[in-house]
C-alpha cells in the first residue's frame, strides 16, 4: 500500500469516527429529551386526573395501555422496585386500574413478560425474614440510587 492510499483510510477512519461521535451525541440527546418529555407527560397525566375528580369528572385516560404504562413506569425507575411499587407509580402517573380485576397480578405479569423481552430485569431474593421477593430493574437503574437493600 503506497502512501496515498494510506492517508486516503486514515482520513476515512477519521471522517467514520467524527460521523461516530456526533451520532451517539444526537442519540445521548434524543434519549435524555424523550425521558424529560415522559416526566412531563406523567405531570400532566396526574394533574388531568386530579382536575378531573375536583370537577366530578369521570377519570380521564388516554390511549396508553397498561403494558406501555408499567413500560413508562419502570423506563423512569432508578432503583430496584417491588410490583407493590410499580402500582403506585401507575397511581401516581394518573393511569386507571379499575379496569384491572385483580391489578397487582396483572402488573406483576406484565413486568414478567418485560423481563422475559430484555427490557427490565427480573431480581429473585429474600426478605429479611427469609421469604421469597421478587423486585424488578428498569433500564435506568442505577446502583447509586438504590440505596434501601431489599
Amino acid at each position: 500500500m503506497n502512501a496515498d492510499e494510506k492517508q486516503a483510510f486514515k482520513d476515512a477512519l477519521t471522517t467514520a469516527r467524527t460521523s461516530f461521535d456526533r451520532s451517539r451525541k444526537r442519540l445521548a440527546d434524543i434519549e435524555s429529551e424523550a425521558y424529560w418529555l415522559r416526566e412531563e407527560m406523567g405531570k400532566l397525566r396526574r394533574t388531568i386526573t386530579a382536575l378531573a375528580a375536583m370537577c366530578s369528572e369521570a377519570p380521564w385516560t388516554d390511549a396508553m395501555g397498561i403494558t406501555d404504562a408499567c413500560t413508562e413506569v419502570m423506563t423512569a425507575e432508578k432503583g430496584t422496585v417491588s410490583t407493590q411499587d410499580v402500582l403506585r407509580s401507575l397511581e401516581a402517573i394518573g393511569f386507571d386500574l379499575s379496569s384491572q380485576k385483580n391489578a397487582g397480578a396483572s402488573v406483576h405479569s406484565i413486568l414478567g413478560r418485560l423481563a422475559e423481552k430484555g427490557k427490565i430485569e427480573k431480581i429473585d431474593a429474600t426478605d429479611a425474614e427469609g421469604g421469597a421477593v421478587v423486585k424488578w430493574r428498569g433500564p435506568s437503574y442505577d446502583e447509586e440510587y438504590d440505596l434501601i437493600p431489599f
